[in-house]
């Protein structure tokens, strides 16, 4: 009688093998240590190096919101040098990045509407987003400057942390689980305040364009579509 070895000695199934490369618990705890440490500095040099005006100080700050995930992404992968596609940098069909372009604008037309309803209720109330809008709007050099850090670099910076190191570690746990902690996250990140729907919306959207695709680039899309409409629309003062 012989030793059916076959299923012993079988490969790994494709789901098992992603499972096994996406972020795990060492990544995860780099990338907290590494954003407190990261975001802690430049919150300090920022307060000690003020921008001379409030255009220099948004841009600064949209630089530093852009810069500084993409050190943690950067960080987190140098932990455990493995290809980029277990952080969903890979490839994605192109109808996705239309369907993103679509989302966009369809999260903007929400939140436009909702800022509306919410400014005619609560009259002058404030949404945190002065530095931006004195950024926008500070002439052409402030301008260009904020669409490339806000719209480019953040977008892409939140997208590498937000989803491809967070969403891909909470997949452990199911796929709503991963989209909802995900999102949770992303949206207190950008703090308890008017803009606070805007995250959540753009959260929960990316996160399912992540767990859909297995890819960060839709939810960049839709980050770049979103953040460069509202900052083209703050320009005009």
């Amino acid at each position: 009688m012989t030793n059916d070895t076959s299923k012993t000695n079988a490969p790994k199934t494709n789901a098992s093998t992603t499972a096994d490369r996406r972020p795990q618990w060492l990544e995860l705890i780099v990338a907290l240590v590494s954003a407190v440490l990261i975001y802690g500095a430049g919150i300090v040099l920022l307060g000690i190096f003020p921008a001379p005006t409030a255009a220099l100080e948004g841009v600064a700050g949209l630089f530093f919101s852009g810069a500084a995930p993409i050190l943690v992404f950067t960080i987190v992968v140098l932990v455990r040098m493995r290809d980029l596609s277990a952080f969903g940098v890979r490839r994605v069909e192109p109808r996705w990045l239309l369907i993103a372009v679509l989302l966009a604008a369809a999260c903007f037309a929400v939140i436009v509407t909702f800022d509306t309803v919410v400014q005619h209720l609560f009259p002058g109330v404030d949404d945190s987003q002065d530095t931006l809008r004195a950024a926008a709007s500070g002439g052409v050099l402030a301008l260009i400057g904020t669409i490339f850090f806000g719209a480019v670099l953040t977008p892409l910076g939140e997208e590498l942390v937000f989803r491809g190191i967070l969403t891909r570690f909470f997949e452990r746990w199911g796929s709503w689980a991963a989209i909802v902690l995900s999102t949770l996250i992303f949206a207190v990140f950008h703090g308890i305040n008017l803009v606070l729907p805007s995250a959540l919306l753009v959260g929960l959207v990316n996160g399912w364009l992540m767990v859909r695709t297995k890819s960060v680039w839709p939810g960049v899309v839709v980050h770049i579509v979103y953040n460069s409409a509202f900052l083209i629309l703050y320009s005009f003062g």
